[in-house]
């Protein structure tokens, strides 16, 4: 069990224009247009489930990534999880009932 909502963050970014996910989120300094291209990849080439298990384990799907992205990827989802809980759209998981 995860400790964020990753399945939550997904719909968002999936669901949200891609203009004001651009505002909300790059602001140069944790989060670059690199962060953003690269998120938009993996939101792009995986399913809800893919994204949760590759957020969790901190990997990433099979895509192509350029020489920003490549030198980004190691410190990726630690940036993705802070500049979005900052930002208020990640929360932490709710607890299921068993």
């Amino acid at each position: 069990m995860s400790q964020y909502d990753y399945a939550g963050l997904y719909q968002f970014l999936l669901h949200t224009p891609e203009q004001g996910l651009r505002k909300m989120l790059v602001d140069q300094k944790a989060f670059t247009d690199s962060h953003y291209n690269l998120m938009m990849k993996v939101i792009r080439g995986c399913t809800e489930a893919d994204f949760c298990a590759h957020a969790e384990k901190a990997d990433f799907p099979k895509i192509k990534m350029g020489p920003a992205e490549l030198k980004i990827k190691e410190k990726f989802w630690e940036a993705l999880v802070s500049v979005s809980s900052t930002r208020g759209i990640l929360g932490p998981a709710q607890k299921s009932a068993a």
